[in-house]
């Protein structure tokens, strides 16, 4: 065989391997197309569209929760509305002081024989009674002034008490308020203020700025205004008649937490014959906060 035919067959076996390679890398091409194309495609991926779809789904009930509270929480707002605190006005916020509950006028009239000074309703620091006189009666002193409201009742009071024998002084009646300041003052230094306040009115709360409260002892009293007074022969009377005369026993025994002082059977405070009746018919020991119902 020439040189020349042996070329050619060699030539001619080697074309199916050529072919087969070719096919082979076509083959490649496509498979990596294949790949790149369902890479580049997410539609055609069904793991990356069901977690889209989840995605939506949370995103959707996360709405819809978000916005069945919103609802909730208006509904519950138009159900029970919150409270509006009013707004202080000037007056309210210029004092932090508690104020003392309104009486009727014939309790705060300054004129009124009612009118009612307690530790929650004092008095002005600057008042004295309009009509104060001195009557000149069976006293432990000439300069005893009264308001001249209670003038003819205690006159007819200590006559009354005298025809029965009894020797009923008045000790004390008008009282000005910086002479009830001393006296407090003087009752804290010996006893502390927590005792004083129980038996001393501080400067404003005592009846005595009136011209309506009065102080009794008797003779056989050396201890002036002391409890030992309400079981003497002048102590008992005036306790069972002095409502004839429009007086009234202002602290009784047992009412300390209404009228806020210890029981003193020797303070009488002036209300009118007609109040005093009528108290007394109730009980002899109807405090005024009981009958006008006020507090003490």
């Amino acid at each position: 065989m020439s040189e020349e035919n042996k070329s050619v067959e060699e030539v001619t076996a080697q074309e199916p391997i050529v072919e087969e390679t070719a096919d082979d890398s076509v083959s490649t091409q496509d498979s990596v197309v294949q790949e790149v194309t369902s890479d580049s495609n997410p539609e055609k991926n069904p793991t990356d569209q069901k977690k889209m779809n989840l995605t939506i789904t949370n995103i959707l009930i996360l709405c819809i929760t978000l916005a069945s509270f919103a609802l909730l929480a208006v509904l519950y707002i138009r159900a029970f509305p919150p409270a509006v605190k009013p707004q202080e006005t000037p007056s309210e916020t210029a004092s932090s002081e508690p104020t003392a509950t309104p009486l009727p006028t014939e309790l705060t009239d300054l004129d009124s024989v009612t009118i009612l000074v307690n530790k929650s309703h004092p008095l002005p620091a600057d008042y004295v009674p309009k009509n104060l006189v001195t009557p000149y009666l069976n006293s432990s002193s000439d300069v005893i002034q009264v308001d001249q409201k209670a003038e003819k009742a205690l006159r007819s009071m200590l006559k009354a008490a005298s025809k029965k024998k009894l020797n009923l002084i008045l000790n004390a009646g008008y009282i000005s308020y910086e002479t009830q300041n001393d006296y407090y003052e003087d009752r804290v230094s010996l006893v502390g203020q927590a005792e004083a306040n129980k038996l001393i009115p501080v400067a404003g709360c005592s009846e005595h700025q009136t011209g309506l409260g009065f102080d009794f002892t008797n003779s056989e009293e050396v201890n002036l205004n002391s409890i030992s007074f309400g079981v003497t022969d002048e102590g008992k009377w005036l306790y069972d008649n002095a409502y004839k005369y429009g007086f009234i026993l202002r602290y009784p025994e047992g009412k300390e937490d209404i009228t806020g002082y210890e029981y003193q059977p020797w303070h009488y405070r002036y209300v009118g014959e007609d109040v005093a009746k009528a108290m007394y018919e109730i009980d002899p020991n109807l405090t005024m906060e009981e009958y006008f119902g006020v507090d003490g």
